[in-house]
């Protein structure tokens, strides 16, 4: 195999990896599920709303959690976004708030002889929330 087949494959890969989120969603189940939050930092994504900073000021419920993964690099975040916003969509809810954000070392990536990649994954974990009274 020339290099060059084996280096346009693994660039390919590389790309297909920062390009596309996983997400797992489980369903939520708990007794008293009903939350008012103080406030926060909002940003909309396709028309979600994203609480990163506390929680929206208003009272809501929890339908799910929703853990989304991508390839760190420039961008993950509003990949894993817009992936969100998917999911929330999907599953009738009207928010996210995040929960946690993490980056991991995957590993080394060679590309050519003597040429390395470092490998990251980003994870962020989000709460689905459904608005109550919503104005």
């Amino acid at each position: 195999m020339s290099h060059t087949i084996r280096f346009a494959g693994i660039v390919g890969f590389i790309l297909l990896a920062l390009g596309c989120a996983t997400t797992d969603y489980q369903a939520y189940e708990g007794k008293n599920n009903l939350y008012e939050g103080q406030g926060g930092t909002k940003v909309v994504v396709d028309g979600i709303d994203f609480w990163a900073n506390g929680s929206p000021p208003r009272k809501y419920t929890i339908i799910g959690m929703v853990v989304s993964e991508v390839g760190g690099g420039w961008g993950d975040e509003a990949i894993i976004r817009s992936s969100v916003a998917g999911e929330v969509k999907k599953q009738g809810g009207d928010a996210a708030i995040q929960v946690n954000n993490n980056s991991s070392f995957a590993g080394m990536v060679n590309t050519a002889p003597g040429v390395f990649f470092a490998a990251n994954v980003k994870s962020m974990k989000f709460a689905i929330i459904r608005y109550v009274n919503a104005p």
